[in-house]
């Protein structure tokens, strides 16, 4: 007989691991420690979550939308094309990348620890993409979908970099350089194909 879902223990489950991912890390925590800091046993946890793998990504789930929601309205404020571009780097790569609560690096550890049957609901990483990818529409409105698309790609394999080197070198991401050189980049391949564009030959 199936055992009946109270919110009030998911809730205490997903608090307890939120706590223990920020003190001990993902990677440390194991389903164990997450049940005995939730009150209850661990076979009851698998009733709520299928790994800890999935129990990562309910806790980082709302915190990571109300953090591109901010980012969006942030972006959305800037008067001109290129302080919108400037905003969505920085905020996206220095203000959630390289966030120091340590939500984006339990992120990252689920993923680089992922085994083959872990379960993961994408629906996450589509909004965001779907989210940067508007982002970019509105800094570079001249813009084509197929470069909106590998900039967004771009700018998520540049937070995943970032992500990682900030649990390796806490003190360099804070002085980096990264966010005005990848602004430089894209902002030289967006003048360039403008050029290219006013350049070309009409019929």
């Amino acid at each position: 007989m199936a055992r009946q879902k109270s919110e009030q223990v998911r809730k205490a489950i997903l608090e307890a691991a939120h706590r223990l991912f920020i003190e001990k890390g993902y990677i440390a925590t194991t389903i164990s420690s997450i049940a005995r800091a939730a009150g209850t046993s661990q076979s009851n946890v698998y009733v709520y979550f299928a790994s800890k793998f999935e129990i990562a990504f309910a806790v980082f789930d709302p915190w990571l939308r109300t953090k591109i929601a901010a980012l969006e309205a942030n972006v959305t404020a800037q008067e001109t094309p290129e302080e919108r571009l400037r905003t969505l780097i920085d905020g996206l790569l220095r203000g959630i990348a390289a966030d120091r609560s340590g939500q984006t690096l339990t992120l990252v550890q689920a993923l680089a620890t992922a085994k083959p049957g872990d379960e993961y609901n994408p629906d996450l990483l589509i909004w965001t993409m779907s989210r940067i990818h508007h982002m970019i529409g509105s800094a570079l409105p001249n813009s084509d979908p197929a470069e909106r698309e590998a900039l967004t790609h771009s700018l998520m394999l540049a937070f995943d970099g970032i992500a990682l080197r900030q649990n390796l070198r806490r003190e360099e991401i804070k002085d980096s350089h990264s966010v005005d050189a990848l602004y430089m980049m894209v902002r030289a391949l967006v003048d360039r194909r403008a050029l290219t564009r006013v350049q070309e030959p009409r019929d």
